[in-house]
């Protein structure tokens, strides 16, 4: 047997043996590796530097993982599942309606960006980039994953324009895109702690993407400032 393998062995051993000392090393091995793939990218980022950022050596890393790339995929696909997971759910409550829907997955997705900052991140920051271009069974399950949450999306967004609670004069993708655009957008600037929390963005948001940015009632103010003076 060579020596990865029998690394690879241990590894796996202490991953099955439920130790709470392991499991919360690894967990900080798995939040230094998105920490430093949003930073740096995920090609940038070496296994060395993860190890470096967690005080392991180089070859007690191997203890916690086998590769940058097995770190990633984990980042990556428990983030999704949970968005898959939240989505599911809203669809299968009869009681709402599509725009309840679509504002409480809107609103739990930037919750999420926030609860498991920065791993959301890494994977809306790298997933058209690293997991688009592998053709990997990984990376296809994983866009299969993503294209279900999409379309789970898309019928959110369509049954709120059935139901007219949306205008359906826009094509569903470019509301879509808007939508979640603005959320997406916050992988540049968003950081947990300062200003907002994610569920106050996530609200403005809503209330600029349902209400616009219009100041209809602006005469009406003018009129009470002035009846004021």
């Amino acid at each position: 047997m060579t020596v990865s393998s029998k690394i690879s062995k241990r590894r796996k051993t202490k991953q099955s043996d439920g130790s709470v000392d392991y499991a919360a090393k690894r967990a900080e091995v798995l939040r230094i590796a998105a920490k430093l793939f949003k930073e740096q990218g995920f090609q940038a980022t070496k296994l060395a530097d993860i190890a470096r950022e967690a005080g392991l050596d180089r070859a007690t890393i191997y203890y916690y993982t086998g590769s940058k790339e097995e770190l990633f995929h984990e980042t990556v696909e428990g983030v999704l599942d949970a968005c898959i997971d939240a989505a599911t759910e809203l669809h299968a409550d009869a009681s709402l309606r599509s725009i309840e829907r679509l504002h409480s997955i809107f609103v739990s997705l930037m919750i999420s960006y926030e609860e498991n900052y920065p791993a959301t991140f890494v994977y809306i920051q790298e997933q058209m980039h690293q997991v688009g271009s592998e053709e990997t069974a990984w990376a296809q399950e994983i866009m299969k994953k993503t294209r279900s949450f999409d379309q789970m999306l898309l019928g959110f967004i369509r049954g709120a324009m059935d139901e007219g609670d949306l205008r359906n004069d826009v094509p569903v993708r470019l509301v879509e895109n808007a939508l979640f655009g603005m959320l997406n957008w916050t992988h540049r600037w968003f950081i947990p702690g300062r200003a907002m929390t994610g569920r106050q963005v996530a609200e403005a948001f809503w209330s600029i993407f349902t209400n616009g940015m219009a100041e209809e009632a602006a005469p009406a103010r003018s009129n009470r400032s002035a009846a004021r003076h």
